[in-house]
């Protein structure tokens, strides 16, 4: 038997340590075969299992390294925390007892024992855990963090900043808890604080890479509608992508925090932040998640008659999706199709109709509420699902872990990530030319099918034949309506400027947009405005409404619909020119950034897409200083919706089965995914 050396341990520990446990088990199980009584290697085998979620696995080799060392207390409470991850909560709840009393002094197997109660929902439990723990070491940062975390679930936010706050008098140069605070206030629906607290985390220790703090900071800067703080955003986020998505160091990317990328992806196009970054931190994310949820070989399928498609959302309802998809799904072909909707959250009284029209047009309808991964990847792979389109991406409700493990021998994405979604498990992402043009197709994209026309499809609506009031919607009888019904996030200093220098340019005009995201949003805007010579009443707010005709048909009593810049409209670009609105827009940089050029094609009237800021500017103007100009393109807009391809849900479909048909031919032909265009 051959002793193994300290160096040879701690080299398997980093790369344990640094996300490459997958690559460090084959090395360790060669270790343990020249010294097979070596209690290090066994628990290294356990941690690197257990880090790849293989949990079963994980405990038979924490059992080893504990029958080899009985009297190791680290080694009973990674045993312990992996029967918990395996569901064997009762022995595990024993063994994390059992390290407790062989070292008391120890937090981590206290902190594990927290958790498992906090799983459990035995909250008073877990309470105690983590009291005692900060009882004997005030300044163990994850027990404050998840006893925070704990009370703000439970709705005691009084106790979460009691909490916060006594550990800031022991500790008041820690960003980490200025971060948690700002947390717990944003929770509480305070974000005005909650951002001023971030500013405070930042000020203490500047963030260098893409962590949660510059998150939080992008976040909250575009819910409170705070442009004057876009700036520092900017002056902060160049240099933490450089360092963190360094071009010569790729394999260093995955070190860094997965949940702060995941946001990243979200928030990055609401900065403009160019697509070769974002196809980065999509890479990164999509490699450490493929690491952590090994794909798994596909049962044997049996053979059928038709090829099965399944779509995967949390958005089957009252939502963008939902609204964009209910007539997709009504068009889409059954006699070589089968159509199956998962869907992961149902919402609670739709009375919109959305989610009937989904259940009825979908040849099953699965509610798959509170599945967990494993459950629900069976299930998938139990239908024998050909084709899985991916519908949320890194969104809220997506379930890209379940994906990882493979449930489906074609998996795409679709509609959220619009310049590709590079990751093991994403074989392909839908888009269109307009959005990845030929020259940036190949920045780390992954394999991309670009339809023939727009990225999505739309639906005309029969609206009442004559257009409501606009006293009835609190316009001005006499001004020119700009419209912006887009969401907040995508207001930056750019355009809102350039719209107050068209509100200032034209008189008898005003500017309606969507309810903001907070009761100050609009307040917010207006004194930018009034500080730009702008009277903040000219700055109108539609209130939210469920009932889908009644929002486009006060579309209608709009002139112009004015785009954003860094991230434009999709679906509130849809529902203008549905309602025969022209929308103006810029071409833009990004993906993003050309969603409504994309759409606006697609209605086969193009003359609203405009080079630059300038011509936007003008464009504008002029159209509300000359309405026989602007009642042209209106009439040239609503003579072409009748048989615009974005409107056309049939000739959506043709594209998808094509797309289908080709992608699985070249599956069972063992060909792998490449670029394919559409070609009708």
């Amino acid at each position: 038997m051959t002793e193994i050396d300290l160096d040879t341990t701690n080299r398997l520990a980093d790369l344990i340590r640094t996300g490459n446990s997958a690559k460090a088990i084959p090395d360790i199980e060669k270790q343990i075969s020249l010294s097979p009584r070596d209690d290090r290697l066994w628990a290294l085998l356990g941690q690197a299992h257990f880090h790849v979620n293989r949990f079963a696995e994980a405990v038979t080799a924490l059992r080893e390294a504990l029958r080899l060392k009985p009297d190791h207390a680290a080694h009973c409470g990674d045993l312990g925390i992996a029967l918990r991850a395996d569901g064997r909560v009762t022995e595990a709840e024993a063994l994390l007892r059992e390290a407790i009393r062989r070292d008391g002094a120890n937090p981590l197997s206290r902190f594990a024992l927290g958790n498992l109660f906090v799983s459990q929902r035995r909250h008073e439990e877990a309470i105690a855990v983590f009291g005692s723990i900060l009882a004997q070491n005030p300044g163990f940062f994850p027990a404050i963090e998840n006893l925070a975390s704990l009370f703000s679930d439970l709705g005691r936010l009084q106790d979460a900043l009691k909490l916060i706050e006594t550990a800031l008098q022991r500790a008041p140069q820690d960003h980490r808890l200025y971060s948690m605070l700002a947390i717990i206030l944003d929770k509480g629906g305070n974000q005005n604080a909650a951002l001023d607290v971030t500013l405070k985390a930042i000020a203490l220790d500047p963030p260098k890479t893409l962590d949660m703090r510059l998150a939080s900071f992008m976040s909250l800067t575009g819910r409170t509608g705070r442009l004057d703080l876009r700036d520092k955003v900017m002056e902060l986020l160049r240099p933490a992508i450089n360092e963190t998505l360094s071009d010569d160091q790729p394999e260093s990317w995955r070190k860094f925090d997965r949940n702060a990328l995941r946001r990243f992806i979200f928030l990055f196009p609401y900065y403009g932040i160019p697509d070769r970054a974002l196809m980065k931190v999509h890479s990164t994310v999509g490699n450490a998640i493929a690491a952590s949820f090994p794909a798994e070989n596909l049962p044997p399928r049996s053979k059928k008659e038709k090829i099965r498609i399944g779509y995967l959302s949390h958005n089957f309802g009252n939502h963008p999706i939902g609204h964009l998809l209910s007539c997709f799904f009504e068009a889409h072909g059954h006699q070589d199709h089968e159509v199956f909707l998962y869907a992961t959250h149902i919402f609670a009284q739709d009375a919109s109709g959305y989610g009937e029209r989904l259940k009825q047009a979908a040849d099953h309808f699965i509610d798959c509420r509170g599945w967990t991964d494993q459950f629900f990847a069976n299930r998938i792979r139990a239908d024998e699902i050909d084709i899985l389109i991916d519908l949320d991406g890194y969104m809220h409700g997506g379930r890209p872990e379940m994906l990882a493990t493979r449930v489906a021998p074609v998996q795409i994405h679709w509609l959220q990530s619009l310049a590709g979604c590079p990751a093991p498990y994403i074989d392909y992402t839908i888009v269109d030319r307009i959005l990845v043009p030929d020259e940036e197709r190949d920045q780390g994209n992954g394999p991309l099918i670009r339809l023939a026309d727009a990225f999505q499809c739309g639906e005309l609506f029969d609206l009442p034949p004559s257009s409501p009031s606009r006293a009835s919607h609190d316009l001005p009888d006499d001004a020119f309506v700009f419209c912006a019904f887009g969401n907040w996030l995508k207001i930056d200093e750019h355009v809102f400027n350039d719209w107050m220098t068209i509100l200032k340019a034209v008189p008898k005009s005003v500017l309606w947009l969507t309810s903001g995201p907070l009761p100050t949003s609009l307040s917010t805007l207006q004194r930018y405005a009034e500080a730009q010579g702008v009277e903040g009443s000219r700055l109108i707010v539609a209130p939210r409404t469920d009932d889908k005709i009644s929002h486009i048909d006060r579309h209608r009593c709009a002139d112009l619909y004015i785009d954003t810049y860094t991230f434009s409209a999709a679906t509130s670009a849809t529902d203008a020119l549905s309602a025969g609105l022209p929308v103006l827009t810029k071409r833009g940089s990004t993906a993003q950034s050309r969603l409504a050029e994309s759409l606006i094609r697609a209605t086969g009237v193009p003359q609203l897409i405009v080079e630059d800021r300038q011509a936007y500017i003008e464009t504008a103007i002029t159209l509300a200083k000359n309405p026989d100009q602007l009642k042209n393109h209106q009439k040239a807009l609503r003579d072409a919706l009748p048989n615009a391809p974005l409107f056309d849900a049939h000739r959506m479909v043709r594209q998808f089965e094509m797309i289908y048909d080709h992608i699985i031919t070249r599956y069972r032909a063992g060909l792998k995914p490449e670029h394919f265009d559409v070609v009708l």
